[in-house]
């Protein structure tokens, strides 16, 4: 099979039957075989908003290479009502209301526009609604956010016989802004190069304490060391913390299939722990 025939054959069975298109990809990705532990793990991936099956990474590297020109290939343009995922930031005014059922039951909706790129820079908004407990990320988003969106895409045309699109969410994430990596990256750069030219400069000073010619002069280069160490001292402070911030929410723990799946194993362990020797009687 080549890849337009792999392509169409996995679009199928998502669209088919898309709770055990993700069991299967989890067993064969992590090797779990065990059924009733793949219903636990579908259920924490649909029931988690922060839980992807690809790194977010990707996300990354695909919009940059967007903006660099370099993805040239017509975007695929998925059937009506296709699961798609998009990439892209929030604009214009985030709705949560309260709206009723036929039945009279209560549910929730979120409601928010997304603004995302194609490989020709274009803008595309996108209506998207995120029901029940789909939307509880989604009503924390602000204008600016840059999320990925996996939804329904659906259609419709109204009396006018204009078309219009709404994607119903099926999981949302925060991604991290890129300017905010980028101004961190600078931050870094910026605080090294300064504590090199310092490093420099005490080094100068120093060898001009050994040529000192007077008690006085030899204070005046002592006190100025002293005010170059306290400073580099500071901006060594600054960068250390710059780092371990960045580091933080580099390793921050979050809930992840992989994560489900250690849980699991740690409970079946002690569940085998709890379980009475055979033959073993209770006195």
């Amino acid at each position: 099979m080549n890849y337009d025939e792999i392509r169409n054959s996995i679009e199928n069975m998502a669209k088919e039957n898309y709770q055990d298109f993700i069991k299967a990809i989890i067993s064969y990705e992590k090797g779990i075989n065990d059924k009733e532990a793949l219903d636990t793990l579908y259920s924490q991936f649909m029931e988690n908003d922060t839980v992807n099956l690809l790194h977010e990474e990707f996300d990354y590297m695909i919009d940059e290479l967007r903006e660099q020109g370099q993805i040239k290939d017509i975007p695929y343009q998925p059937d009506k009502d296709d699961i798609v995922t998009l990439v892209g930031n929030v604009v214009g005014k985030v709705e949560a209301i309260e709206r009723e059922n036929k039945n009279g039951g209560k549910f929730s909706v979120v409601n928010f526009s997304l603004l995302t790129k194609d490989e020709n820079g274009e803008k595309k908004y996108h209506n998207c609604s995120a029901y029940g407990e789909k939307g509880k990320l989604a009503k924390d988003f602000q204008r600016g956010d840059f999320v990925k969106i996996s939804g329904q895409l659906r259609s419709s045309i109204d009396d006018n016989g204009k078309e219009h699109t709404n994607l119903r969410v099926l999981s949302t994430k925060m991604l991290k802004a890129r300017e905010q990596m980028q101004n961190s990256e600078k931050e870094k750069e910026a605080l090294k190069k300064e504590i090199q030219s310092l490093q420099e400069q005490i080094e100068d000073r120093q060898l001009d304490l050994h040529y000192a010619d007077s008690f006085e002069q030899s204070g005046q280069i002592r006190e100025d060391i002293q005010k170059m160490e306290a400073k580099l001292s500071s901006l060594e402070e600054r960068l250390k913390k710059t780092v371990e911030k960045a580091s933080e929410k580099e390793n921050k723990p979050k809930d992840s299939i992989l994560g489900a799946i250690k849980k699991l194993k740690e409970e079946s362990t002690e569940k085998q722990e709890q379980k009475p020797i055979k033959g073993e009687m209770e006195l």
